[in-house]
């Protein structure tokens, strides 16, 4: 593991810790130790107890006190809650960004469609994931709904697994770029019931192949 070289030591130990649970580098029911966190991060054992008990909280692992951590991970249950969370909160948020948005920012999203369609014709799942994910942060910022977009980018790196393999399949792939094509059409033409419904549906269809995206990981 790479060292922690931040000020902020108690945070960055946090971030680290959870990104290695949620990149699965740490995996469901492995046990982590906090010494040997500490010496793979540079840090002492006080930071690393402190991640630990906030990770508890988010859900990430379970203290056994006295005798161990083990690790909880992503389950069905944290996608589901986060694909419903957001089928709630994105398409106001996607209504309200409309008189926000910059012709810029419009430019940008079609780029990301058309960087989408691109990428699919060689399947790079990789692009596609980082093309999908702008589409969808452009509109978020744009909200100005700071507290929001602050909730949403936290789960973001919940569902980079989930969505690896939703972007895997071609014709969610395909589905994707149909929505995303409707969805910056209904911007260009400033119209808020229009983008909040397509939005909508695009979220809908994410929690319709849940079951069978969530048995492909």
């Amino acid at each position: 593991m790479k060292k922690i070289e931040t000020l902020s030591i108690r945070e960055s130990v946090f971030l680290k810790i959870r990104e290695l649970i949620l990149n699965q580098t740490f995996k469901p029911e492995q046990r982590l130790s906090e010494a040997e966190l500490a010496e793979g991060l540079g840090v002492s054992r006080t930071p690393v107890r402190e991640a630990l008990h906030k990770l508890e909280l988010e859900g990430l692992v379970k203290i056994y006190p006295r005798r161990f951590c083990e690790v909880i991970g992503i389950t069905k249950e944290n996608i589901h809650e986060i694909n419903l969370i957001r089928l709630k909160l994105e398409p106001v948020v996607a209504r309200d960004a409309v008189k926000y948005l910059t012709d810029k920012q419009l430019e940008q999203m079609q780029d990301m469609v058309e960087q989408t369609e691109y990428y699919y014709d060689k399947m790079n799942v990789e692009k596609i994931m980082e093309a999908n994910d702008t589409f969808h942060s452009i509109i978020i910022h744009a909200s100005e709904y700071k507290r929001i977009v602050s909730l949403l980018d936290n789960f973001h790196d919940y569902i980079v697994a989930f969505r690896q393999s939703y972007m895997s399949r071609e014709d969610l792939v395909q589905r994707t770029i149909i929505e995303h094509n409707e969805i910056y059409q209904a911007f260009m033409a400033r119209d808020e019931e229009q983008v909040k419904a397509l939005t909508s549906k695009h979220l809908s269809g994410i929690l319709e192949y849940e079951d069978v995206v969530l048995d492909d990981m």
